[in-house]
C-alpha cells in the first residue's frame, strides 16, 4: 500500500524548478499574483531508545507554490507544497512523498453584507494524537495520517443600524481521513452542517436593549453504528431600564442534544431549558454586567426545578483592552466562557476559555485564529510574521491570521465535551520578537467512560543579528493524560527544542542551519520507537524563491 501511495503521488513531482519558474513568469495577469520556491535540506538524525541507537541521513526536496487572487468582489489564496524524502539508515533506505495544501476563496457580491466562502486543506496529523509534538515527516512518519478538509459557507451581515444589527452563517464541512498501511482513519469521514445567527438592538435603543443568538449542529458520521449527532442551542435576553444605568434583565436559554440511530442510553434526547430574571449595570453595549437567578426545566430529573446564578459581562476597559465572561448551566452541568484581549504597539495578548460539544473532525476542519500574529500566506515561522496594532485588524489578501493548531487530536468520530483554555502573548521589538502560546484542553467523551487531557506550552523567538541574519529558537512542551476503565490512567511527556540560524543571501536565496532535540517518555505507547526515546538532529537548508 505504501508503494501504491507513492505511485499515486508521482505526478506531484512534476512541480520541478523549471515548472515553478514558468508558473511565476505567467503570474502577471491582473488580480493574480503567483510565486514559487524550491527548498533542499540535508539532515543528520541520531535516535536512541532502550533497545538501540540509530543514525539516518535524510535528503529532502520541497517545491512550493503560492497563488493570490484579488479583484473587486473575489479574493483568494492557495499554498501547496510537496516534500520528497530520501532516507539512508544503518540497515535500510526509504523514500516518501508528502503533499500538503491549503486554499481559501471568498466572493462578496454585496460588500460588507453577503459573502460566500470556500476553503480547505490537505495535511498530515498524528493518528492517535498521543505524539502530537514529536511526529513529523522525518520522525515517526508512519503514525501520520492524511486528512482532507473542505468547508463551504455563507455569511450574512446586517450592519449596525438604528433598529437592529445582526449576522447569520451556514457552513458545510467535509472531512476525509485517508487510510494507509499503518493507520485506519475511516471513522473520521464525517459531514457537518453548522448554522448560527445573532441579532441585537440598534443604535436608537434607549430604554430596552435586547439580544438573541443560536446555533444548530448536525454531524453525519460515516460509521452508522455510532449514530449521527444533532445539537441545538439558543439564548436571548432583554434589559429594560429602571433608572440609568440600572436595568432589569429577563433571559431564557434552550439546549438540546441527540445521538440518532442508537439503541442504547445515548439515543435519548437531552433537552434543557432555563428562565431567569435579574439586574444589569449597563453603561453601553460594550460595558455592562448582568447577574440573574435562573430556574431549570430539564428532562434530567436531578436538574429539573433547580435554581442557579447566571453571569453575563462585557467590559471594554480601554479601546485596546476588553474582557468578556459568562457563567451558567447547560445540559452537561456548569458552563462558563471568558476572554481577554489586549493590544499595544509592542505587546499583544489573548486569553480565551470556552466549552462546547463538538467532534474531533470539527476541530480538525476549523482551527482557531486568535489574531496575535499575522503571517504571509503559507508561512507560519515567527521570522515571517508580525503583530497587528489593533484588535480588529483585517488581513490583506496575501496575509492570514496565525492559526492555533488544536493539539492532541485523536482521529476518530467521537462526540466530546471540550473544555479549552488558550493563552497567546506576543512581544515585538526592534530586534526581538517573542511569542508565548499555552493550551489546556479536557475532552470528556459523551458516549464512553473516557477522559483525555492535553497540556501544551510553546515559546518562539526571533533575534535579529543583522540586516540579513536571524537567530531563531523554539521550545515546546506537552503532556497527554488518558483515563479509561480498561487501562486506568496513563500519560506521556514530550519535549522539543530547536535552535536555528537563518541567513538571507540575496532577494531570492536564503539558507539556514538548525539543531533540534526531541524527547518522549511515559506510559502511552503509540509509536514504533517504544515508550521512552530521544532524537538529535542537525539540518542544513537552502531555499530559492521564484518571484
Amino acid at each position: 500500500m505504501q508503494r501504491a501511495r507513492r505511485d499515486k503521488n508521482k505526478w506531484l513531482m512534476a512541480l520541478t524548478p523549471l515548472s515553478l519558474a514558468v508558473i511565476s513568469h505567467f503570474s502577471a495577469a491582473k488580480g493574480i499574483d503567483i510565486s514559487a520556491s524550491l527548498e533542499g535540506t540535508t539532515m543528520l538524525q541520531n535516535r536512541h531508545n532502550e533497545a538501540r541507537d540509530e543514525e539516518l541521513l535524510t535528503y529532502s526536496v520541497k517545491p512550493s507554490l503560492t497563488a493570490l487572487l484579488n479583484t473587486k468582489t473575489f479574493s483568494g489564496n492557495f499554498h501547496g507544497s510537496v516534500t520528497q524524502l530520501n532516507r539512508d539508515a544503518d540497515d535500510a533506505s526509504r523514500k516518501d512523498t508528502f503533499a500538503e495544501y491549503q486554499y481559501g476563496l471568498s466572493w462578496q457580491p454585496i460588500e460588507h453584507v453577503l459573502t460566500f466562502e470556500a476553503n480547505g486543506a490537505q495535511k498530515y496529523l498524528d493518528n492517535t494524537g498521543q505524539d502530537f509534538l514529536v511526529s513529523d515527516y522525518f520522525l515517526n512518519a508512519d503514525s501520520l495520517a492524511r486528512v482532507d478538509t473542505q468547508n463551504y459557507s455563507t455569511h450574512l451581515t446586517l450592519p449596525q443600524g438604528d433598529l437592529v444589527a445582526g449576522n447569520a452563517s451556514v457552513t458545510y464541512s467535509i472531512i476525509d481521513g485517508k487510510e494507509n498501511a499503518f493507520n485506519n482513519t475511516s471513522a473520521l469521514n464525517n459531514d457537518t452542517l453548522v448554522a448560527s445567527f445573532a441579532l441585537s438592538s440598534g443604535n436608537d435603543a434607549e430604554n430596552h436593549f435586547w439580544m438573541m443568538q443560536g446555533n444548530y449542529n448536525d454531524i453525519k458520521r460515516d460509521e452508522s453504528a455510532n449514530g449521527d449527532y444533532t445539537g441545538e442551542y439558543a439564548t436571548a435576553y432583554i434589559d429594560s431600564v429602571l433608572y440609568k444605568p440600572w436595568a432589569v434583565r429577563f433571559t431564557a436559554t434552550y439546549d438540546a442534544n441527540e445521538l440518532v440511530d442508537r439503541n442504547d442510553e445515548f439515543s435519548n434526547d437531552r433537552e434543557f431549558k432555563s428562565y431567569g430574571v435579574g439586574l444589569t449595570y449597563r453603561l453601553s453595549q460594550q460595558r455592562y454586567i448582568s447577574i440573574t437567578a435562573n430556574t431549570i426545566d430539564s428532562d434530567v430529573e436531578r436538574d429539573d426545578g433547580e435554581t442557579f446564578i447566571g453571569v453575563d459581562a462585557v467590559w471594554a476597559i480601554t479601546p485596546r483592552t476588553n474582557i468578556q465572561a459568562t457563567y451558567g448551566k447547560r445540559f452537561y452541568g456548569k458552563s462558563a466562557s471568558a476572554s481577554l484581549n489586549y493590544a499595544s504597539r509592542k505587546v499583544r495578548g489573548v486569553i480565551n476559555y470556552s466549552e462546547q460539544v463538538t467532534s474531533y473532525s470539527q476541530l480538525a476542519a476549523s482551527p482557531q485564529s486568535l489574531g496575535v500574529f499575522v503571517c504571509p500566506v503559507g508561512q507560519f515561522t515567527i521570522d515571517a510574521c508580525f503583530q497587528p496594532s489593533s484588535l480588529d485588524y483585517e488581513p490583506a489578501e496575501d496575509e492570514q491570521i496565525l492559526q492555533i493548531i488544536t493539539t492532541g487530536l485523536e482521529l476518530s468520530n467521537a462526540i466530546i465535551l471540550r473544555k479549552s483554555a488558550i493563552a497567546q502573548i506576543g512581544l515585538q521589538g526592534r530586534r526581538l520578537i517573542l511569542a508565548f502560546n499555552a493550551q489546556y484542553a479536557e475532552h470528556d467523551y459523551l458516549e464512553f467512560d473516557r477522559v483525555r487531557k492535553n497540556s501544551y506550552l510553546e515559546v518562539d523567538s526571533r533575534y535579529k543579528l543583522s540586516r540579513h541574519s536571524n537567530l531563531l529558537t523554539t521550545i515546546r512542551y506537552g503532556i497527554l493524560d488518558l483515563e479509561t476503565p480498561e487501562t486506568g490512567k496513563a500519560d506521556n511527556e514530550q519535549w522539543v527544542a530547536t535552535l536555528g540560524l537563518k541567513r538571507q543571501f540575496s532577494q531570492s536565496l536564503s539558507g539556514d542551519v538548525k539543531l533540534k532535540y526531541t524527547s518522549r517518555s511515559g506510559k502511552l505507547n503509540s509509536g514504533v520507537f517504544g515508550l521512552n526515546w530521544d532524537e538529535r538532529r542537525i539540518a542544513f537548508s537552502l531555499e530559492y524563491k521564484f518571484n
